[in-house]
């Protein structure tokens, strides 16, 4: 299970995300660039625990 402060930072990201697809549409690159940073979100959470 993912810890508090990466489920805070993912949902910050989703939040982003959606209102960046509502002002600017779904294709938009603000809407596009809040989905690559919840991508690198995950990313660099899957380096980590691919480490321990």
């Amino acid at each position: 299970m993912r810890d508090p402060e990466f489920l805070d930072r993912t949902a910050d990201a989703i939040a982003v995300m959606g209102q960046a697809a509502h002002d600017y549409g779904p294709g938009s690159s603000e809407a596009q660039g809040a989905a690559k940073a919840l991508e690198d979100l995950y990313a660099a959470a899957d380096e980590d625990d691919a480490g321990h």
